[in-house]
């Protein structure tokens, strides 16, 4: 062989090596989800919120285009696309990565700068969303793990004070059979918008702590402590004054558990939350707050699958007059310090509802509707009515490749107040609290091992809390709002 050819045979390899080397010192993982779904439905119509809120006199507005008692059907199709990287050097630090394209067919395209958009003709839009971008890693030489940046996090109230993405930073220590976390997260900077304002100094803050113990192999038990500082102010509540909170200061206190005894599953939480709400009335008056929230729920194997029922009750506030509240408050979406009634950052996954409650587990898309959209059951810190949710289903497995799942829920609100709609005949709100029983199936079938085909069908029969509050009809002719349905389709790729 010439000096010639193995000088460019080691050359080549030098350069093989230079590019293969850093490339196998990380790992570079890829994984995601892509869901299809098309609707048919009276009240979903992709966009967000309880499609059953009543106006200034109490009524209930037809959802749509629609002035007569039956509603037109909506049908239309959303795509939603979660891609996630994670950059990972070892099992001890990692760069975790997410993004979102969410879409409705024929919405907008060509010059759209908004989030969930770029469905329309030639589809070209500014739509690729950041939902994940965080450092993982363990401190060396001590049993602490860091996550630092645009994260995930979740309660352990499975979810009805927060369940969010959001950047801050949490550290999460094993201790023998213990973990304890905490953690620190900036919800909003109202420096951000508004001028002339020094960042840092009026922020929404998260605070976290938590201590979760493993007493044995099938019980556990998980104490926690949450701080909600907003010190931005809050405009726009029906407050009777100037309608501003000049800050809220929310203490959360919870205790829950998990057991198995044999073949039954068992779970629940207990907690408290308090708090003071700051010129809550246009001049100087504080409101306190103390609000309780309690969950139980089990599941257990029978036939070929699961039989679960549960249980959730958040306390409600009566009267808006009164300096000492008593509803459930659930973190909210409050961009430049607008609460937002229907952008909440709470949830309750459990139920297996898809119209009665926010079930963020059953929904996945850009289309977010529930009658009970926050886990208070209200539109603003000083209004929520709260809930009594109880619900049951089962979940079978037919074969490897279908499932058929059924549940049924009935919800109430625990407290009266403004919210409560108002009967057209009566001209006074109803007496009962009743607000309705979902009844909903789906069912899959596994086309591919990344594939899979399902339906989703669920109605809802509104109770006596709607009764006669539609705005179609009158004091002599008062009428219901129509039942909510919905029918929907979905094809969901898994990678």
């Amino acid at each position: 062989m010439s000096l010639k050819k193995t000088a460019a045979i080691v050359a080549a390899a030098g350069a093989l090596a230079a590019i293969t080397v850093p490339a196998m010192a990380f790992e570079n993982e890829f994984h995601g989800t892509s869901r299809l779904r098309y609707f048919l439905s009276n009240y979903e119509q992709g966009g967000g919120g309880n499609p059953l809120t009543p106006n200034a006199a109490g009524r209930i507005a037809p959802t749509n285009a629609g002035t007569t008692e039956n509603l037109k059907l909506n049908n239309y199709f959303e795509q939603r696309t979660r891609i996630f990287y994670t950059a990972k050097a070892s099992d001890d630090l990692k760069l975790v990565t997410g993004f979102e394209i969410d879409s409705v067919f024929g919405d907008k395209a060509q010059g759209s700068t908004t989030r969930n958009n770029g469905g329309a003709l030639e589809s070209d839009a500014t739509n690729l969303e950041t939902k994940w971008v965080y450092l993982d890693f363990k401190i060396p030489s001590t049993p602490t793990r860091v996550t630092a940046g645009i994260q995930p996090i979740k309660d352990s109230l499975k979810g009805i004070f927060f369940d969010a993405d959001v950047a801050g930073i949490l550290t999460s220590t094993k201790a023998g059979s213990a973990t304890i976390n905490a953690g620190y997260f900036r919800g909003y900077d109202q420096s951000y918008f508004t001028t002339n304002t020094p960042k840092g100094q009026q922020n929404l803050d998260i605070g976290l702590l938590e201590g979760k113990f493993a007493i044995s192999k099938d019980i556990s038990v998980t104490g926690a402590y949450y701080l909600y500082a907003d010190g931005r102010g809050l405009t726009g509540l029906p407050t009777g004054g100037a309608g501003t909170i000049s800050s809220m200061m929310l203490h959360v206190f919870g205790l829950a558990a998990e057991a198995k005894m044999g073949a039954l599953s068992l779970s629940g939480f207990a907690a408290y939350q308090g708090g003071l709400l700051r010129n809550v009335d246009g001049t100087d008056n504080t409101a306190y707050l103390n609000a309780l929230a309690y969950n139980v729920a089990a599941k257990m194997p029978i036939g070929p699958g699961t039989f679960k029922t549960a249980l959730l009750f958040t306390s409600g506030q009566g009267d808006l007059d009164r300096p000492h509240l008593t509803g459930w408050v659930g973190t909210s979406q409050s961009q430049n310090k607008a609460w937002g009634a229907t952008t909440g950052t709470s949830t309750y996954n459990e139920s297996g509802m898809l119209l009665l409650n926010r079930n963020a587990a059953a929904g996945t898309g850009t289309t977010d509707n529930a009658i009970v959209y926050n886990t208070g059951n209200g539109s603003n810190p000083l209004q929520m009515q709260g809930l009594y949710l109880y619900t049951l289903g089962y979940d079978a497995k037919i074969g490897a490749k279908t499932y058929v799942n059924a549940n049924a829920g009935a919800a109430w609100t625990a407290k009266t107040n403004g919210l409560k709609p108002v009967d057209a005949k009566t001209g006074r709100r109803n007496g009962t609290n009743y607000m309705g029983t979902e009844i909903n199936v789906e069912a899959g079938y596994k086309m591919y091992d990344n594939l899979t085909a399902s339906l989703q069908a669920a109605y809802v029969i509104l109770g006596g809390y709607y009764k006669g509050s539609s705005t179609v009809g009158s004091a002599t002719d008062s009428k219901d709002p129509e039942n909510p349905y919905t029918v929907r389709t979905s094809l969901i790729f898994n990678f």
